[in-house]
């Protein structure tokens, strides 16, 4: 496993992070816990969801989260939605006037264009680069995607290869060619994968991130293991004051067990592939319930890394 230090390099040296992996895991709270972190670093931060449900806003303490930027100091949030990802496209990157407004406000003419394969996830990876390299005024730093589960990631990612072999033409390739080379870049593009040391899970794992390096456009950076439990919660010896005590530390010391064989299961397996076993790895302990908004507190306990030995 890999000391923490990787999530700092990534955090200063990358411009686009995107976060992935298994729907329920915690992908949304380390987007948040990244973003803070990055604040830390001297970074100014935009951290973007795409969801039908506004959820970092709450966890970062930013209300009234739009598809516009919306900034408190040097911490952006946003949530890009497909209707305003497909009215960005047209005005920003085509031509601007009254007309066409009224235009791409036709649910019609939305409805039309959105319902080409691969459409919505195109002008998505489009919003984040103009976010990044043509937004008016000053830039973040530093984007923090949070991104879809795995499966619906890895579409998104396969997109740019899709519509360039679609046989279209015009601003769309342009904009396209353009948008793929620059997630092509590994000094400014990385994903950062989130699992969990649960058995099911890491064969999953170990499964989906060579077919995601093999296909995706931008490179597998790191990957995060959440909810790890500490050796003390497992310890047989910690004693408590009572039966229900009792309960609570066996079901803790099996949930250990499990995890310790989950994690030596995924270094096994890792040794044997090629993506695999060059990959960081960062573990990130069991919090628990968390409090909205985030404190530092809980960021520096997330991101400051896990011990197995205590």
């Amino acid at each position: 496993m890999t000391h923490h230090k990787v999530i700092d390099d990534l955090l200063t040296q990358k411009k686009l992070l995107m976060i992935t992996g298994k729907g329920g895991i915690g992908k949304t709270l380390i987007t948040c816990a990244l973003a803070k972190r990055a604040l830390t670093l001297g970074r100014r931060v935009l951290v973007v969801e795409q969801s039908s449900v506004e959820q970092v806003g709450a966890l970062l303490g930013v209300s009234g989260v739009s598809h516009e930027e919306t900034w408190r100091g040097d911490l952006g949030v946003a949530n890009f939605t497909p209707s305003g990802n497909f009215k960005d496209f047209i005005t920003k990157h085509l031509m601007r006037s009254g007309l066409l407004e009224i235009l791409v406000s036709n649910k019609i003419v939305h409805s039309f264009f959105t319902a080409i394969p691969g459409f919505a996830e195109l002008m998505l990876l489009g919003r984040l680069y103009y976010a990044l390299n043509l937004a008016p005024g000053r830039r973040p730093d530093l984007v923090l995607f949070d991104g879809y589960a795995s499966g619906h990631f890895l579409s998104l990612m396969t997109t740019p290869d899709a519509v360039l072999r679609s046989g279209l033409a015009g601003p769309i390739i342009k904009q396209t060619e353009t948008v793929k080379k620059w997630l092509n870049d590994a000094a400014e593009c990385a994903t950062l994968y989130i699992a969990v040391p649960e058995d099911l899970v890491i064969s999953e794992t170990v499964e989906f991130l060579p077919a995601l390096a093999d296909r995706s456009s931008v490179k597998l950076a790191a990957l995060i293991m959440n909810r790890c439990l500490p050796k003390h919660l497992g310890d047989s010896e910690s004693s408590g004051s009572g039966a229900s005590d009792s309960v609570a530390l066996g079901f803790l010391k099996g949930r250990y067990e499990r995890q310790q064989h989950a994690i030596a299961t995924y270094n096994k397996l890792a040794s044997g592939s090629e993506v695999l076993n060059h990959l960081p790895v960062a573990l990130l302990p069991e919090l628990g319930a968390i409090e909205e908004p985030m404190n530092d507190s809980l960021v520096e306990a997330l991101l400051g890394g896990y011990d197995g030995d205590k």
